[in-house]
């Protein structure tokens, strides 16, 4: 597998990772365990820092040209 389709998998991956931290989120909202919705949206910010990144990193692959 090229290093290109394994890092656009990984971007595919990230985007499931997103829904599954707003379920998360949605799921603790208004309950005893909701001040973990902080956290997880903190989780989740970082994580889309780092897919900005990737992405950008994929962009930049020799004969690639856009993402």
């Amino acid at each position: 597998m090229s290093l290109h389709a394994d890092l656009t998998s990984v971007m595919s991956t990230l985007d499931q990772v997103f829904e599954r931290l707003e379920e998360a989120a949605n799921e603790v909202k208004g309950t005893a365990e909701d001040d973990l919705v902080t956290d997880i949206y903190e989780v989740e910010r970082h994580l889309r820092q780092a897919a900005r990144r990737l992405s950008r990193t994929i962009r930049s692959l020799p004969g690639t040209q856009s993402f």
